[in-house]
């Protein structure tokens, strides 16, 4: 392999004297990148990772670890270590007596050999079997980003194989999992609920609208259309004028109106009093023209959405619309994705085409996760090292330079080597808010603390080193985020124990103020409103400041009884710093939360001024019903509910599925059926397959009149640990977005209200079933012509063999299916219509294929 230079971009002032001109104060200098030259190659040794058993004791599972030699010499016994990443905790001790494993941070580990591991011959290899923590039943659960490093040589592994998850004791966290894991049969008895639709019973618009009303005759966009609008609506007529261009090739031209319309071509239409809110709009369709009416400009945009809509999925190979009547308006004003970007990095393109997404089906709200543990994404003025060192992942145990690897990011530093690597410049931070504001959606940037802070603690421990180095003492603390002398004992879930910044130093409030600012500024020069910051405070491990000098003296001088009520207290100087700066705060629902967690906090101004976002309502967990709570409480409260609307949970048990099931694994169905204003009937089984009933919850909090008012609304979410390779988050994404879209815009649905679950489920079903034809019929085929080689997840079919005959359906009619008798599918394959004759003996491998020739996972039976 041809060896790579990284990049290393580090202060000159690391590295030079102290006579080094212009390097005076942090604010006064940029730093300077310098390279590092470190040899990066491939390695002889290629790794399998087998899973053996999950039902090992002390909650462990039992894998192995084989490393083949494909080299032309033995390896040896000594001169290297072994780094690779492990979602699973290491038992160090069973990797005796070959290795010496050693836990770094995180998810970050390193074997060594001792003197009983014996080399490994040419061609040879070698197996050890160790224990982990918990278990492992996905693919994207094995360990990952392995790599030797030899003295000053790293050889990256670049041959790892997950051997395939078979028997019980791998399929299964425990012997009590009782969740089912898809089969070829089980897929096809399920797929049987839904049937395939004629078109004119299939919504041509997703979201839903509110009413829609078919007329009489058709209307033909045709070249040389002229599109009026009302002077409000200039940027609006420039965004469909380049719309009917681009993707329907239809030459237009825009005209501002003058006097009355002439009553041809397309009309945006500004009427004040058009009754609801400013996203509110009508669409009307006739023989004569296509009129578009809104008192705002979200409104006229999401009218552009649903005549896009129409267009897209007209029956007429021309550009002919029938005559319809449409009326439409949100059913909840916060309709959100949000998109962490600090596990694993997504490019400002990722982004941009996440925005035209939601933009697309009407979500106007984007929380954009840009600081965590592993990563910090946004470049501050005046702080570098936030992303100089903080936005980098690449080989080190001293992070001094950068952050060492997570989630399989690997040995090298350089942005866009990895998905470890990157962050956006003010420039392109400028861009992504200008783009998302032509799509009338808001962003909320989140920057996470105290905890998952990881990232600018070390940033800005370079920073304060760097600083002292010159003997700028005040400087250097102006904005550290650590106490030197804190000596306290907690483990974070991700397995850091330095991840929670002080929050009794008042350099910790310069830090928030400076970035808060920064974030300000960068809107402004956007011209784009910043109303609300979110601030995290989700996951801080219990222990946390409990041994820091510098919190036993703030909480003297300011009468704190426990270091536990210094999370509430952070948070409320938090809130009054964004209140003075005309911002709401928003956070995770901790920060909602009294200081015991066993309640809402209470304090009126503070409700006034914090959204809290309910991410922990799974089933079976005692929190289902903190939503309600707060909202009851009295706070503005947005439904983040993990068991419905994380999309980084698998879409079921398989072990090929990527994702992490902690909360629940899930497909498009579910998002689709979220029920926010009745949530217990959601409960059907919890994440161990184990059957829940709505009727366990008679006794939870239910939410009230008040506390509907204050469900502001819903929003998915994306973690990206698993999200580590190209085009995996639209996977994740899509379709479930639509599902999302949908629950988003409509609001509770009308089977919602039914109080026999039995009778409801069966009414749920009945509706999927046109969504689902709406999904296989016309969203998918858009998706394709509008976002190029986009990678949404197509279903695996569902197949059987009953008397000799081949039954196949997927769970999206519409959607083309091939098979292959005793080969492999291609976009050749026969295409499945009828029931097919097969021998005994024969294997038929089935897929489905989307209109671009793409096809899904495919099942091979018998």
């Amino acid at each position: 392999m041809k060896p790579i230079i990284i990049k290393s971009c580090l202060s000159l002032i690391l590295l030079f004297s102290l006579n080094f001109m212009g390097c005076t104060s942090q604010e006064e200098s940029d730093t300077e990148p310098v390279s590092l030259s470190m040899e990066i190659t491939g390695s002889p040794i290629e790794i399998t990772w087998n899973l053996i058993s999950n039902f090992e004791s002390n909650d462990q599972l039992l894998a192995s670890l084989t490393f083949h030699n494909t080299g032309n010499e033995s390896f040896s016994n000594d001169g290297w270590t072994l780094y690779f990443n492990s979602i699973r905790v290491l038992d160090e001790e069973s990797f005796l007596p070959e290795f010496e494993a050693t836990h770094i941070s995180g998810d970050f580990f390193k074997l060594e050999p001792t003197d009983a591991f014996n080399p490994i011959p040419a061609g040879g290899e070698f197996t050890k079997e160790y224990n982990a923590q918990f278990h492992a039943i996905k693919k994207t659960d094995a360990p990952q980003g392995f790599y030797f490093v030899n003295e000053d040589r790293i050889e990256e592994v670049a041959q790892v194989t997950v051997e395939p998850f078979v028997g019980e004791e791998q399929v299964n966290r425990t012997q009590a999992d009782n969740l089912e894991i898809p089969s070829a049969e089980s897929r096809y008895r399920e797929n049987q609920r839904v049937t395939t639709l004629p078109t004119n019973q299939v919504s041509k618009i997703t979201p839903t609208p509110s009413s829609v009303e078919m007329g009489e005759g058709s209307f033909e966009l045709e070249d040389g259309i002229t599109i009026t609008y009302a002077v409000d609506f200039l940027d609006e007529a420039e965004y469909l004028t380049q719309l009917l261009a681009d993707e329907f090739e239809i030459e237009n031209s825009i005209e501002i109106l003058e006097g009355e319309w002439s009553g041809t071509g397309i009309f945006l239409n500004l009427d004040t009093d058009y009754p609801g809110s400013e996203e509110a709009y009508s669409l009307q369709v006739t023989e004569q023209n296509i009129e578009l009416t809104s008192s705002g400009n979200a409104g006229i945009f999401y009218a552009i959405q649903s005549l896009r809509s129409l267009m897209s999925n007209r029956e007429s190979e021309n550009m002919e619309l029938s005559a319809v009547q449409i009326s439409d308006e949100p059913a909840f004003g916060y309709r959100g994705m949000h998109l962490d970007v600090a596990r694993n990095f997504q490019n400002k393109e990722s982004v941009l085409r996440l925005l035209d997404l939601m933009g697309m089906y009407k979500l106007d709200k984007f929380h954009f996760h840009l600081t965590d543990d592993e990563g910090w994404r946004l470049a501050i003025d005046g702080l570098p090292e936030l992303t100089e060192v903080g936005g980098r992942r690449g080989h080190t145990e001293t992070e001094e330079h950068f952050l060492a690897p997570s989630y399989g990011s690997g040995p090298d530093p350089t942005p866009g080597a990895s998905f470890g690597s990157g962050w956006y410049t003010r420039d392109e931070y400028i861009e992504i808010l200008q783009f998302a504001n032509q799509r009338h959606i808001e962003v909320i940037p989140e920057i996470d603390v105290p905890g998952h802070a990881r990232a600018a603690i070390k940033g800005m421990e370079v920073r304060f080193n760097r600083l002292s180095e010159f003997g700028q003492s005040e400087q250097a603390e102006m904005y550290r985020l650590a106490d030197p002398d804190d000596e306290s004992d907690y483990m974070s879930v991700q397995y850091f124990d330095d991840n929670v910044i002080n929050v009794c130093r008042e350099s910790t409030y310069n830090f928030m103020e400076k970035v808060f600012d920064e974030v300000i500024f960068m809107h402004q020069e956007a011209g784009v409103p910043l109303n609300m910051i979110h601030v995290g405070g989700d996951e801080v491990p219990e222990g946390a400041w409990t041994e820091s000098p510098a919190c036993e003296q703030y909480m003297e001088e300011r009468n704190i009884d426990r270091a536990s009520d210094l999370f509430g207290h952070f948070f409320t100087r938090l809130e009054s710093m964004l209140e003075q700066r005309d911002l709401q705060m928003a956070g995770w629902e901790e920060v909602g939360l009294n200081d015991e967690h066993n309640g809402p906090k209470e304090d009126p101004e503070y409700k006034e001024n914090v959204v809290p976002y309910v991410w922990s309502s799974i089933w079976g967990s005692g929190r289902e019903d903190y939503a309600y709570m707060l909202a009851n409480a009295g706070y503005k409260v947005v439904m983040s509910n993990a068991s419905n609307l994380y999309l980084d949970m698998a879409y079921n048990k398989s072990w090929q599925e990527p994702g992490f099931y902690w909360a629940a694994m899930f497909d498009t169905k579910d998002t689709y059926s979220f029920i926010p204003y009745d949530l217990y009937k959601n409960a059907e089984h919890d994440n161990y397959g184990n059957p829940v009933s709505p009727s366990q919850y008679d006794d939870a909090i239910q939410l009230s009149e008040t506390g509907r008012e204050n469900i502001l609304g819903i929003q998915g979410q994306l973690w990206s640990e698993t999200v580590n390779e190209p085009q995996r988050w639209e996977y994740m994404v899509l379709p479930r977005l639509l599902g999302l879209a949908e629950r988003a815009w409509v609001g509770n649905p009308s089977w919602g209200d039914m109080e026999n679950i039995s009778q409801l489920r069966s009414e749920r079903d009945d509706v999927w079933n046109e969504f689902a034809n709406r999904i296989g019929q016309y969203e998918l085929d858009r998706l394709d012509k509008n976002f190029v080689n986009i990678n949404y997840r197509l279903p695996v079919p569902g197949a059987v063999i009953e008397d000799g005959l081949l039954k196949v359906n997927n769970a999206f009619p519409g959607l083309d299916i091939r098979y292959e008798i005793n080969g492999e599918t291609s976009s050749e394959s026969p295409l499945y219509t009828e029931p097919v004759e097969i021998s005994g003996g024969d294997s038929v491998t089935i897929s489905v294929f989307n209109s671009a020739g793409r096809s899904g996972r495919s099942v091979t039976i018998q």
